[in-house]
């Protein structure tokens, strides 16, 4: 293939002189159309040939040195290109999850709501619209190029990886960058958000960029700090620091909780043909996530069918052999992870220096699985058209800007909200001219952001009394403003740009110290809001002035202590709402567009940490220890529900005739023979707003193995004063995990079961399983 790469950067320095802009563009996409790959005249070029015969015809011209060279890959330069068959240079590990992770490059990437609050909206079509806008901004980058100052080169490659670990618990760092803590939630948005990356280029089958999910398959505890040693190229703990970290910890996961929680996103990435799985740091039941034969194997492959490449994450196979003495040599480690279904090593120095070519087998299974990725998103086909960025950008910051306005969570309205317009506003928090600060980490940067200082400005006259405040540590209280209303935009930082090895934060980041940052590396010792923050809260509310309270975080914020307080008119999470972030919050105050959105996790109390160790992998509750998630969890423990979001209208919900023939419903093997029922909400409003409707399962008392109750169906509903919303329910709904043993199954659980929708519940209706299914007093369907 010929490699455009070199091309385009000794065109470069024309670019530099066209000037900014949309000019820029022009010439990036003309320079790239003068100079697109070329596959040449080699077999596997031939795109008549099997996909699988062109793969072999091309590995078989890589030598075993160059395999090992072709599945180490640098975190930033990816794997080497191999000249003398036209193989160009590639990058596996490409950031995606809410925008193309690019720094200082243009075009400027779309930077959308972190993914915690996008799952908020409970919008499948904005899952995939998102995701869509994505990849195509991600093959814009790989076709066309990206600027970097007079340098115009390609992105570096179009699998692009995304977090759908469950959020389990809330002190967890990287939570913000996950769908929450919902199994049935976080599948729904893996599912979505592949599709949408994966959609095919126009008139053809090609997907525009692979999706990769993250990280397989228990992980959600950072630990730590530990310290690599580049030369080595192997971590180690640091004395007098914490030994436990991702990079050793062992999370110990029951059959139920695997197969009830852990798996059931990755599932949904295999099935819906995700082209790229990343396995985990840590460990699970003792064997490491990237040197486990059984779920890499057993379970993605075989038992899901997925059929893409595995990455790991970045020095992995060296975490197993120096920090989980898996194996007793390094070459032994690096055996056993090829052995097990791992492909492409992320961070390449321990790889390679220690991959053997008597491992050739091994490599060339791996080789293959990771160029078959490669020959999928055509790039030893014939190039496609040239998009132009207007084109494929075009309403990109429209959808940035409507994602944020669905994913805001109203969580108190004494009647003072929204807003008038024009009013004079004060400004106060450590965050209310936040920028960067608005998109939480795996962000581009720079991007176009909107503050909430600035798009405040748009609708009100703005204050900004007394100093600008830290996030952490001592700050003197304002004095009274003269202002109509005091709004306060407080929370969390995602991101400690000051401390760039996200494993040295524990360490060396006062803002993880001071339970300031949640990120990668640093997981928070409390929940509750910084002491300063709350204390300006406590402040402001003594002026006998509204407040509002603007929360920016990933997790959950304990802020029962000011919740209440009489002057606070209404509390807004925006999670960190993107580059549209203060446009969405002025349209928000005043009424606009009212907040529809549901919080993806639970808002926990900070009580509750005292009774779950951070690593304890189990879900359900028991003796002295209250369980995980909306689930399991006991009402006392909670703040405000999983899916609790209010909004400016009032909605009403009631039970109506079906008035229209079943449509058919999928069935699986273990519900053929069963009835199945159907029910069908009538949601009316006094307003034009967006809502989400979520139904929740039930189970009888006392047969639920400590289940309090499971999310089966969501539905996002738009401006209309009337809906109907059918939901189906399959016997497979109401078969439950009773007990943790390892032979643990899921029995179908008789009795009367209560359908709730929304929480708290708005409405319930019973219904009656025996072991012939489900009826709800009408005929049952027979699947």
């Amino acid at each position: 293939m010929l490699s455009a790469l070199g091309l385009l950067a000794l065109l470069a320095p024309g670019i530099a002189q066209v000037g900014a802009g949309q000019a820029v563009y022009r010439h990036m996409e003309k320079v790239a159309a003068a100079h697109r790959p070329n596959c040449g005249g080699f077999r596997w070029c031939n795109t008549s040939l099997p996909l699988e015969l062109r793969v072999d015809l091309l590995v078989k011209e890589i030598t075993p040195e160059e395999k090992i060279d072709q599945l180490g890959n640098d975190l930033f330069g990816g794997v080497p290109a191999i000249k003398r068959i036209g193989l160009d240079k590639y990058n596996y590990i490409r950031e995606a999850a809410h925008g193309v992770l690019l720094r200082g490059g243009q075009p400027n990437a779309t930077s959308f709501p972190q993914v915690i609050a996008m799952a908020a909206s409970f919008n499948r079509t904005l899952f995939r619209k998102v995701g869509k806008a994505v990849g195509a901004e991600a093959r814009y980058m790989q076709d066309v190029g990206v600027m970097w100052g007079d340098y115009l080169g390609r992105y570096g490659g179009l699998l692009l990886q995304f977090n759908v670990n469950l959020f389990r618990d809330p002190r967890w760092g990287r939570g913000q960058e996950t769908p929450g803590e919902s199994p049935e939630l976080s599948s729904a948005f893996a599912e979505e958000y592949v599709q949408g990356i994966q959609t095919p280029l126009e008139g053809t089958t090609t997907p525009q960029a692979g999706a990769s999910c993250k990280h397989f398959a228990a992980y959600s505890f950072e630990g730590g700090p530990t310290l690599l040693n580049r030369t080595e190229s192997m971590r180690h703990t640091l004395p007098g620091q914490s030994n436990l970290s991702r990079h050793n910890e062992d999370a110990i996961v029951t059959r139920r909780d695997f197969r009830e929680s852990y798996a059931k996103p990755f599932k949904a990435c295999a099935k819906a043909k995700a082209l790229g799985v990343m396995c985990a740091y840590n460990q699970v039941n003792g064997v490491p996530s990237c040197g486990s034969r059984k779920l890499l194997r057993r379970v993605l492959r075989k038992k899901w069918g997925f059929d893409g490449v595995v990455v790991t994450d970045c020095d992995s196979i060296s975490d197993m052999y120096a920090l989980q003495d898996f194996k007793a040599t390094p070459e032994a480690t690096i055996r056993a992870a090829l052995a097990a279904g791992t492909d492409v090593a992320c961070s390449p120095g321990f790889f390679r220096k220690y991959a053997k070519p008597q491992m050739n087998p091994l490599l060339t299974n791996a080789v293959k699985d990771a160029l078959r990725v490669r020959f999928r998103l055509g790039e030893f086909d014939p190039p496609p058209p040239l998009p132009t960025w207007p084109d494929v950008s075009r309403g990109h910051a429209e959808l940035a800007l409507e994602a944020a306005l669905q994913s805001a969570v109203l969580l108190k309205n004494d009647g003072r909200l929204p807003l008038q317009r024009n009013l004079r506003l004060a400004l106060l928090g450590p965050l209310r001219n936040a920028t960067e600060e608005l998109l939480g980490n795996y962000q581009a940067w720079p991007v176009d952001v909107v503050s909430p200082l600035e798009g405040l400005k748009k609708v009100a006259t703005v204050l900004t009394p007394g100093d600008e405040m830290k996030l952490c540590g001592n700050a003197p209280m304002p004095s009274r403003p003269d202002a109509d209303a005091v709004i306060i935009v407080a929370g969390l930082t995602g991101d400690d740009p000051e401390v760039q090895d996200p494993d040295l934060r524990p360490k060396e980041s006062k803002l993880c110290k001071g339970g300031c940052l949640e990120g990668e590396g640093c997981d928070r010792p409390n929940i509750t809001l910084p002491r300063d923050q709350e204390e300006l809260v406590r402040t402001a509310a003594s002026w006998d002035l509204p407040v509002v309270l603007v929360l920016i975080s990933g997790g959950a914020l304990d802020i029962s202590s000011v919740k209440d307080l009489p002057q606070l008119a209404g509390i807004l999470w925006m999670g960190y709402p993107g580059e549209a972030g203060g446009s969405a919050l002025a349209q928000l105050l005043v009424g606009d567009v009212s907040p529809s959105g549901r919080l993806s996790q639970t808002f926990y109390r900070n009580e509750y940490l005292q009774h779950v160790p951070m690593n304890d992998y189990s879900f359900p509750a028991r003796p002295g220890y209250p369980g995980r998630g909306y689930r399991f969890v006991k009402d006392e423990w909670v703040l405000y529900p999983f899916g609790f979001g209010l909004s400016y209208d009032t909605f009403s919900y009631a039970w109506e005739q079906l008035n229209h023939p079943m449509d058919a419903v999928e069935a699986e093997e273990e519900d053929e023979g069963l009835r199945g029922c159907r029910l069908q909400l009538q949601v009316t409003s006094d307003g034009k707003s967006d809502t989400s409707v979520l139904f929740f399962l039930r189970p009888p008392s006392g047969n639920s193995g400590s289940l309090q109750k499971q999310l089966v169906h969501f539905e996002r509903l738009h401006a209309a004063r009337s809906h109907s919303v059918p939901v189906t329910f399959r016997p497979r709904d109401f078969r439950l995990f009773i007990n943790d043993g390892d032979k643990a199954k899921r029995q179908l659980v008789t009795g009367t079961w209560t359908l709730e929708v929304n929480q708290p519940a708005d409405l319930s209706h019973e219904i009656v399983v025996t072991e012939q299914g489900c009826s709800v007093g009408s005929a049952p369907i027979l699947l």
